[in-house]
């Protein structure tokens, strides 16, 4: 599908945008995607690990926004494309930085303000999104960033393999990483790397992802209802 926006936006990274430099290749974009903070690395890999999301472009563009007669230049920190068609754009900010009375939270609610005016105007849904809504829990970052590595090493399954092992998981219903090493479903060397791959593609997901690490222990059931 040809999206409206692909390729980010140089950005320089100067004293404003070089903290924390990130970068990680996306398999769903098929390219290097680049973070300027720790936030939105954080935002990025949700998005990525997100089988909901088709699409995602960070710092897709900058924009010229029009308010009160005065002239604002703008850049969005992420463009999303979800499974069901709408588009949205972002904006990432600590809720520290967006705090009343105080020199960064005026700055960074007058940019939220020129963003969402513009989207507004431009029939977009804006969002603007915390560490609250990024993080949700204490391993949520570290087991998706986990995942995401172990998804990018792993070549396509035939289908075959995937209807095999959703009738094994309709079957157990809930069953661990170690059972299924040890009962031959998983293999101990890229066992892990198939399942992260059924979670990037929405097949399944884990027990307890946001509050502990993934172990042999952590559960995994099967993601709703499953064509076979």
């Amino acid at each position: 599908m040809d999206y409206q926006y692909k390729i980010p936006i140089d950005m320089p990274r100067g004293t404003h945008y070089g903290n924390n430099f990130w970068q990680f290749h996306s398999r769903k974009l098929g390219r290097r995607v680049t973070a300027y903070s720790n936030l939105e690395y954080n935002n990025l890999i949700t998005l990525e690990m997100d089988h909901n999301v088709v699409h995602y472009c960070e710092q897709p563009c900058e924009q010229i926004v029009n308010i009160n007669g005065e002239s604002h230049r703008t850049v969005f920190d992420a463009y999303v494309v979800h499974k069901d068609g709408s588009e949205e754009f972002q904006e990432i900010k600590y809720s520290m930085e967006l705090v009343f009375n105080t020199q960064q939270g005026d700055r960074s609610r007058k940019q939220i303000e020129i963003q969402r005016t513009w989207c507004v105007q431009n029939g977009y849904p804006y969002t603007v999104r915390t560490e609250e809504e990024i993080e949700t829990g204490k391993y949520t970052i570290r087991n998706l960033a986990f995942l995401c590595a172990k998804a990018r090493r792993i070549a396509p399954c035939s289908k075959a393999s995937d209807i095999s092992m959703i009738q094994f998981l309709s079957e157990h219903q809930v069953v661990s990483i170690g059972q299924m090493i040890s009962m031959g479903r998983l293999s101990s060397a890229e066992g892990l790397d198939y399942l992260a791959d059924l979670y990037y593609r929405g097949i399944i997901r884990f027990s307890d992802i946001d509050s502990v690490p993934i172990t042999a222990k952590t559960e995994v059931i099967l993601n709703g209802e499953q064509e076979i």
